[in-house]
């Protein structure tokens, strides 16, 4: 479906056993539906994505109220929480300021790389809408010319272990709203683990030297970097 910039797609992959595999831009990870002989859908697992639903086709209409007023009991007794929060990262490098406005999913015990995050597929680096970046002056980021302004930031994987960084020009859209025609351009990040994973995918601006510094972006058993300079 193409809607102007946005292009949303999605990949089916048929499995032995009336089974398949479904994976689209609007949702992080895998799901997998089940089907009878007459390819009606029979049930559908989100295990592996980021929505952890388990669907199942019922004979006779399902009795709504009664989900609805257990949903409500459960919201009044805990409250209820957005599982991806939205966070803003502030820093500053040699008299230049950043902010980075994203959303940070938790790993769950989740496979994150090939499975939540496809390799060789743009992730939007985050949840929900996409990854925000601010600079207030012209900087160079993993080697790319920036200018000042606004951006978002997307990544994208491969199972070699290389990953690519992602400015691009577009501002406020959703995660799956990714213009390729609008990038300012592509540069590699260096990937490595760190000691302890991480549970909440965290971005972080840290100075190294007066104009110096460096982005990081960490989930689960990966940490990515890319070098700043003013």
């Amino acid at each position: 479906v193409n809607d102007g910039d946005d292009e949303i797609e999605g990949i089916v992959r048929l499995l032995s056993g009336n089974r398949a595999e479904i994976e689209h831009d609007w949702l992080a990870g895998t799901g997998e539906a089940t089907f009878d002989s007459t390819y009606r859908m029979l049930s559908y697992s989100g295990a592996r994505t980021t929505y952890l639903v388990d669907v199942h086709r019922v004979s006779e209409p399902p009795d709504v109220r009664a989900v609805a007023d257990r949903f409500e009991a459960l919201e009044a007794k805990n409250g209820f929480r957005q599982l991806s929060v939205r966070d803003t990262v502030r820093a500053s490098i040699g008299g230049a300021t950043f902010t980075v406005d994203y959303s940070r999913p938790l790993a769950r015990g989740r496979t994150l790389l090939g499975d939540v995050i496809p390799y060789d597929r743009v992730w939007r680096t985050g949840a929900n809408a996409a990854t925000q970046f601010t600079t207030s002056a012209p900087i160079t980021l993993a080697g790319m010319q920036v200018p000042a302004g606004k951006y978002t930031l997307w990544t994208l994987p491969h199972g070699d272990g290389r990953v690519e960084l992602i400015v691009n020009r577009q501002t406020g859209q959703w995660g799956t709203g990714y213009g390729p025609a609008h990038d300012l351009g592509r540069a590699p990040m260096k990937a490595d683990s760190p000691a302890t994973p991480t549970e909440q995918f965290t971005i972080a601006i840290d100075s190294t030297a007066a104009r110096r510094g460096t982005l990081a972006m960490s989930w689960g058993p990966f940490r990515w970097t890319a070098p700043i300079e003013v």
